[in-house]
């Protein structure tokens, strides 16, 4: 399964970089993530490891996380995996106009039994839940962190 969505951000794609490469931003435009840090040593670079604990349906999951891309400022490609599925995020930037086209593409391997029959049935879910995410991003960037918090409030 893979999930592909765009958003448009009325911010220089440096701007928009320098949110999405600051992995302490993420617990503020992602719902689900609860921790999103690096647990290898120096700068976040491809090979970069982050360790990623989100909150889904009750759930707490933990996700072993490794940089796959990082080319500033117009890609950061992260892989993941857990015991029930891999999965891949490449955020992909564009500059458009004074403006940044940001897409985030992911496709999700499950591994466990259950994900592998769900994981048809998930992707209406999956694709809001990815437009969620951008669109959250996309306030965070254009209005800044303490007034995307009073919003999502």
């Amino acid at each position: 399964m893979r999930v592909v969505e765009t958003v448009r951000i009325d911010r220089s794609a440096e701007e928009v970089w320098s949110v999405i490469s600051d992995l302490d931003t993420h617990t503020g435009w992602r719902p689900a993530v609860r921790e999103f840090r690096q647990v290898s040593d120096g700068s976040l670079a491809v090979g970069s490891r982050i360790r990623e604990v989100l909150e889904w349906r009750g759930r707490e999951i933990v996700i072993d996380d490794v940089v796959t891309a990082f080319e500033p400022p117009q890609r950061l490609g992260i892989r993941g995996s857990w015991k029930a599925a891999d999965f891949e995020v490449d955020f992909r930037l564009e500059p458009a106009g004074e403006g940044t086209n940001v897409t985030m593409d992911w496709p999700l391997y499950p591994k466990s039994f259950l994900l592998k029959i769900a994981a048809p049935f998930m992707g209406g879910a999956m694709r809001r839940a990815t437009k969620e995410e951008l669109e959250l991003l996309k306030t965070y960037v254009e209005r800044g962190p303490e007034r995307a918090a009073a919003t999502q409030e």
